[in-house]
Order: structure tokens, then C-alpha cells, then sequence
């Protein structure tokens, strides 16, 4: 073993002390911040100018104080959720390739039938696939390809639904926002190519939203902040946030078993730019998933404009989410299972990394890894002399 945990006994300790102190100071924190979502429930219009400016959360036409209770559901209705997981492109393997390997499941509640597991994987090796301009495609640039190919796949199985209310979830958040670290080359054509999934659902006549659990938001906050700076610009962005390490969820604690917050408007740029133009900007509102008489679990629950200008659709949503989020516990069982079957386990990746090599030695090459990772090889599987 080369982590000596005995060295590390006294910081754990004295961290286990730090937070339980945090946690007595977060209680007052949390009455005061609850108290200001009363106060300024009604915001003016400055701090409504000034949330973009200050990474704040835009307020809508529901107070922020509002609770919705837990609307009913349809006797029969569609969930379908979607995940993807990854294998980087490796330079120091026996050949350069990625992977995306989408799962899903299509849930029919009260119809009775198995829910239908999926999983597709892709492998990328050709050089369009590889390579965008002289940059490999690995990392974020990845990421925003499996992002598009989970909400691809969530709007063919939208499609595919012949009848009745169907609900697509992904996991995490709909904004593209791993593309704020990238090149602005190609920004343009690939929202247009992941706004263009968000359009074939709308076509359908389904809702779409993302969830998040345990999220660590603080937009909420930051409003709040600029709410008790009376809209003053300069002065939020130059006085430090009561607030500014408050998750968002926690201010939400208060929900009610079911029900959901006001509906907040992201002030993200790509949100208010590109999604907007075609009515896609994102909004979110914050739900309490756990069952009556259990400890909250508030997640964050983002959705498109257009879920949110139409009420059946908004309450769809939101009862939607929660009938799913209790059947696994907090989470939506199709996401759950979307995840399981986009899982690619470490004996899976050793499989697939031998059939490539397998593959170069019958089309006649001599595969063989960098220096680097045969030392590594040796190293940790305690081969090393």
C-alpha cells in the first residue's frame, strides 16, 4: 500500500470537528437566508436588471418565496431517461479510439409493461472522428459529444412513443456549459445540433428536463445578495455574499414533501443567446422528492422555456420527477438505470482494449503501448523488480 493512512488520522479527525461547527452556524445562515426569500419575495425591478450581471438566478412571475404542492398524474404516462459514459482517447495506448456508450430506459407507468433497458455504444477511431482542426477530441470537446448523442437518443425513443404523455430525462443539466472552456470554433454548430434534439421533443408534444442531485448551485443566492444590494450592480459584485457557499438546495429545505420552488430563470449566456432564440432558455425550479414523513431531498430541475409557459406541462414535470425519484429512493429509477447501462466497467475497457489489439494483428500491424504506460503496467500490478 503506498497511501499511508496513519499520516492522515489528525486531519480527518480535525475535519470531522470543522464540520460539525459548520453545520451549528449553517442553521442560523439558513433562517436568515429564508427570511430574505420572504422579504424580497417580490423583487424590484433593478434587482431583476441586475441578476444576469451578478450570476444570479432571473426570477420569473411567481414570488420567490412560492411553493407548488405535488400536482397529480396521469394513470398512464412515459418516462424515458438517458446516460453516457466515456473512454477517452488514450495517446499512450496500443491505438488511438474513443468510446460513448449510451444507456437508457423507457419506463410505461400503469401500463403494466417491462420497462425497456438500452445500451449503444459508439467507437470513434476514423479522423473526422478524432480530431476537430489540429485538436484531438478528448475532454470537454468529448463531453459535449456524448452530451449530444444522449439527447439524440432521448428524442428517437420520444419519437418512437406512439401514444400518451411522454417525459425524457437526462441527468445533470441541459446547458452546454463545458463549452465555455473551449475554442469559440464550432461553438455555433454544435448548440444548433443539441438545440435541434430539444425541438424534436417539443415537435412531439413531450417534456424534457434535467435533474440534479445534491446540487451545489448558489444562483439563488447570489440573488438574494443582490436583493439586499437593492439592485446596486458595482456593489454586489464588489462586496462579498453572505451566501455565496450556501447551496441553493438547502435554502429550499422548507419544501414540502412533493412540491416544488418558484421557477427561476438561468442567467447563464449561452441560455439567454443561442437558447433563446428558438425558446429554449432554460429555467429550473428546485423540488422536494422524498416521500411524506422522510428527510427532504431537494434536487434541481432544469427544463426549456416553453415546459414552463405551459402548465400541464410544467406539472407534468414536476409530478413526473417525483413519482420517479421515489421509486429508487431520490433519483429517477430511469436515470438510475440509464446509468447502470452506460456503465463501462474496468474489465469491460481491458475486453475492449483487447479486441482492438486483437484486430491490428490480423490486419498485419505490431500494436505496442508507450513507454510510459508499459512502466505503469508493471508498476501497478506489482511486476516492478
Amino acid at each position: 500500500m503506498t497511501l499511508e493512512l496513519n499520516r492522515l488520522t489528525q486531519a480527518a479527525e480535525e475535519m470531522g470537528q470543522l464540520l460539525a461547527s459548520r453545520e451549528q452556524d449553517l442553521g442560523e445562515l439558513l433562517t436568515q437566508a429564508r427570511a430574505w426569500l420572504s422579504e424580497f419575495a417580490e423583487p424590484e425591478a433593478a434587482v431583476v436588471d441586475a441578476a444576469p450581471s451578478c450570476r444570479a438566478a432571473i426570477p420569473t412571475h411567481e414570488p420567490l418565496d412560492h411553493s407548488a404542492g405535488l400536482p397529480e398524474m396521469p394513470p398512464e404516462f412515459t418516462a424515458i431517461g438517458a446516460d453516457g459514459s466515456l473512454i477517452q482517447p488514450d495517446r499512450h495506448g496500443m491505438a488511438l479510439y474513443y468510446l460513448i456508450n449510451i444507456g437508457s430506459l423507457t419506463y410505461r407507468h400503469g401500463s403494466g409493461q417491462t420497462p425497456e433497458p438500452r445500451s449503444i455504444p459508439h467507437l470513434a477511431y476514423q479522423e473526422n472522428d478524432l480530431y476537430e482542426g489540429l485538436r484531438l477530441v478528448s475532454g470537454n470537446l468529448l463531453d459535449v459529444r456524448r452530451d449530444q448523442a444522449e439527447l439524440e437518443h432521448l428524442a428517437d425513443l420520444v419519437e418512437a412513443e406512439t401514444s400518451g404523455p411522454t417525459l425524457a430525462l437526462v441527468d445533470g443539466t441541459l446547458l452546454l456549459w463545458v463549452l465555455d472552456d473551449l475554442p469559440d470554433t464550432g461553438k455555433e454548430q454544435k448548440i444548433e445540433a443539441y438545440l435541434a434534439q430539444l425541438t424534436r421533443i417539443r415537435e412531439r408534444g413531450a417534456a424534457v428536463a434535467a435533474f440534479t442531485s445534491r446540487p451545489r448551485s448558489t444562483e439563488v443566492g447570489n440573488l438574494l445578495h443582490v436583493a439586499l444590494c437593492a439592485g446596486d450592480t458595482d456593489r454586489a459584485q464588489s462586496e462579498p455574499s453572505p451566501l455565496e457557499r450556501l447551496p441553493d438546495r438547502l435554502i429550499f429545505n422548507f419544501l414540502d414533501p412533493g412540491a416544488r420552488s418558484a421557477i427561476f430563470e438561468s442567467s447563464h449566456p449561452i441560455s439567454r443567446t443561442a437558447y433563446a432564440r428558438l425558446n429554449h432558455h432554460i429555467h429550473f425550479f428546485y423540488v422536494n422528492v422524498a416521500d411524506e414523513g422522510e428527510k427532504p431531498v431537494v434536487a434541481r430541475v432544469d427544463v426549456p422555456a416553453w415546459v414552463t409557459q405551459d402548465q400541464d406541462l410544467l406539472e407534468f414535470v414536476h409530478g413526473g420527477v417525483v413519482v420517479q425519484s421515489r421509486i429508487a429512493g431520490g433519483f429517477p429509477y430511469v436515470l438510475v438505470r440509464a446509468d447502470e447501462l452506460a456503465f463501462i466497467s474496468g474489465a469491460e475497457r481491458e475486453q475492449l482494449e483487447e479486441m482492438v489489439t486483437t484486430s491490428l494483428y490480423r490486419a498485419g500491424l505490431t500494436p505496442e503501448l508507450s513507454p510510459k504506460a508499459s512502466y505503469k503496467g508493471m508498476t501497478r500490478q506489482r511486476r516492478w523488480w
